[in-house]
Order: structure tokens, then C-alpha cells, then sequence
């Protein structure tokens, strides 16, 4: 299937997790609100939760609440190379996970 594009996804996600160790492109990032709390996504060039910063941060998307209409977003992110890592560093309002995200990548 050589000359065919794709891209990975890190399936849905609702809390911290390494999504891909080593280098690649960020695509674009998804995120859906099933409850009554927001949630947002940080995705950084990293290995771990500790060593997240605004300096490797590559992007963030928000979801808000559904009663609100906002509980669906996503963020085209045109490439956006990462070197070390991609680690997603999720964060709720409340602290309950009401929030899925999903991470595409190459």
C-alpha cells in the first residue's frame, strides 16, 4: 500500500497516558463531553507526566459542557512535528473523566 496516506490513533482517551514513544507528526486532536463537567487535553513532546511544560507543549483542545452545546471540539494541528514523544496530560474541571479524547498522528 505504498503512496497510500493515514494516520494512527490513540484511541479514545480519558486520563494521562504516553501515547507514542519517538518522533512523528501531530494531526489533529478530538474531544467529546458525556457528562456534566469540562475537560481539556494537553499534548506534549515528552515521555512523562512530570516533564510537561509550555515549552514542549504541542497543542490543547477543550470540550465543554453538553448542556451547553459545546461537548464536541477538535483541532486540525497541520503536521506539528514532535521529537521525544507524544504524551497526553488530561485535566477535568471537577475531577470526574466525563471527556473522551483521541489523538491521530503519523
Amino acid at each position: 500500500m505504498t503512496g497510500i496516506g493515514g494516520c494512527r490513533s490513540s484511541g479514545a482517551i480519558s486520563a494521562d497516558t504516553l501515547i507514542f514513544t519517538g518522533g512523528g507528526k501531530l494531526i489533529s486532536i478530538h474531544g467529546y463531553a458525556t457528562g456534566t463537567d469540562t475537560g481539556y487535553v494537553t499534548l506534549h513532546d515528552c515521555l512523562t507526566q512530570g516533564a510537561c511544560n509550555n515549552a514542549n507543549m504541542l497543542g490543547m483542545l477543550y470540550v465543554g459542557l453538553v448542556s451547553a452545546g459545546d461537548s464536541y471540539n477538535e483541532a486540525d494541528m497541520h503536521g506539528v512535528i514532535f521529537k521525544v514523544g507524544l504524551y497526553a496530560d488530561i485535566t477535568y474541571a471537577t475531577g470526574s473523566s466525563n471527556a473522551a479524547f483521541s489523538v491521530e498522528f503519523n
